[in-house]
């Protein structure tokens, strides 16, 4: 009993300290979804992961209250969703939710474990709201120098006379 408890006692301590872990830096090219800033999102991942599908829904209830600030929370509350509905069966509420992740973010996707049935429902949503089966995310632009330097206009040719050919 006492090395199940310790066993479940590290367990919880590992998952705090990874929870405390702090982001990679900006510009280092890591990009990871972070789904740990929303409690509710991670608790309702980690039960859509179990199957405790239910569970799972009241979290996302409580998730979409706290990223009523952030579209990316928004739209993994809308996709989980969409999700737990396809795997009981609520096509047309999937569906739905769904398209409306898509309609914030376009490029989104539905995470890599998904089973291929429910992926088709999401790319069938993306179909039928944007007319395409994948979307590719905007490019960043480049940020435009702060002053930039004048065209440098080339000088006219002088008068060059033309030297007939001698055949």
């Amino acid at each position: 009993m006492r090395l199940f408890l310790s066993a479940a006692l590290l367990a919880a301590l590992s998952a705090a300290a990874a929870e405390e872990t702090p982001a990679p830096a900006a510009g280092s090219g890591v990009t990871v979804k972070d789904v740990s800033a929303n409690a509710h999102l991670a608790a309702a991942t980690r039960l859509y992961q179990k199957l405790d599908l239910d569970a799972a829904l009241a979290e996302l209830q409580l998730a979409q209250a706290d990223a009523k600030d952030s579209q990316d929370e928004t739209v993994q509350v809308l996709i989980y969703r969409g999700l737990i509905y396809s795997e009981t069966g609520k096509l047309s509420e999937a569906s739905d939710q769904f398209k409306r992740a898509l309609a914030i973010r376009p490029w989104a996707e539905v995470p890599p474990d998904t089973s291929p049935r429910i992926a088709k429902n999401f790319s069938d949503a993306r179909k039928s709201l944007w007319g395409m089966a994948s979307v590719r995310p905007p490019q960043k632009r480049a940020a435009a120098p702060a002053q930039a330097a004048p065209k440098a206009v080339p000088a006219p040719a002088p008068d060059v006379q033309a030297v007939p050919d001698k055949k």
